[in-house]
C-alpha cells in the first residue's frame, strides 16, 4: 500500500490497540474468544472503522513473545508492504493473526486462505473481524467458529407457530419486522 494515500484522522489508533491488549492479554484465549478477547477485537474494529479517512483493513499480528505487529491497508487489502519496519523483533511462531473486514462481514476470503496456507506452520490461530461478529479458525484442527456478538438493544422477531417452523425465515422476519418500525 502507498503510505502517501493514507490519511489518519486519529493518529494513536495503534496506541488504543495496544493499550487494551495490555490490559486484558493475560487472560485472551484466540481459538475461544472470551469477553476479554472481543474486548481486544472490538478495539480492533473500531478502529479500522474510524481511524482513518474510510474504513480500512487493519491487521494484528501476535507472537510468541506477545508482542504486537500492526499495520493498515486499503478498505481491501492489508499487508506489510511499505511498512516492514513494523516487523522488527518478531518472534516464532505466531500465536494469531487478526484482520478486520471493514465492510462488515467476517469470513475467509481467497486472499486470506493464502496467507493462512502460507503461514500455517508456524500460526497457531486467524481471526476475520466483521461488524459485531468474528470468525476464529485453528490451525491445527481446521475447525473455525463464527460468533456474532454485540449490545442487544431490542427484541428480534416473534416466532411461528409450532406449524409452521419449517417454512420460517428468519431474515425475512427480520427484515419485516425493520420494515414496521
Amino acid at each position: 500500500m502507498n503510505m502517501d494515500d493514507l490519511e489518519i484522522v486519529n493518529e494513536d489508533w495503534k496506541g488504543n490497540i495496544e493499550k487494551i491488549f495490555e490490559h486484558f492479554k493475560e487472560d485472551i484465549s484466540y481459538l475461544y474468544p472470551n469477553n476479554n478477547t472481543e474486548a481486544f477485537l472490538t478495539e480492533i474494529w473500531s478502529e479500522s472503522q474510524g481511524a482513518f479517512d474510510k474504513p480500512r483493513e487493519i491487521q494484528v499480528v501476535i507472537d510468541a513473545n506477545d508482542k504486537l505487529y500492526i499495520s493498515v491497508g486499503t478498505p481491501s487489502f492489508v499487508s506489510f508492504d511499505d511498512q516492514e519496519e513494523q516487523l522488527a523483533g518478531m518472534t516464532l511462531p505466531l500465536k494469531c493473526w487478526i484482520h478486520t473486514h471493514p465492510f462488515g462481514v467476517a469470513f475467509f476470503s481467497v486472499t486470506d486462505w493464502r496467507t493462512v496456507h502460507a503461514w500455517e506452520s508456524i500460526l497457531s490461530s486467524a481471526i476475520v473481524l466483521g461488524n459485531n461478529e468474528y470468525m476464529a479458525y485453528d490451525m491445527n484442527t481446521k475447525i473455525a467458529k463464527k460468533v456474532y456478538y454485540g449490545v442487544l438493544t431490542e427484541a428480534g422477531p416473534e416466532e411461528p407457530e409450532e406449524d409452521d417452523w419449517e417454512a420460517w425465515d428468519y431474515s425475512e422476519a427480520v427484515t419485516e419486522m425493520g420494515e414496521e418500525e
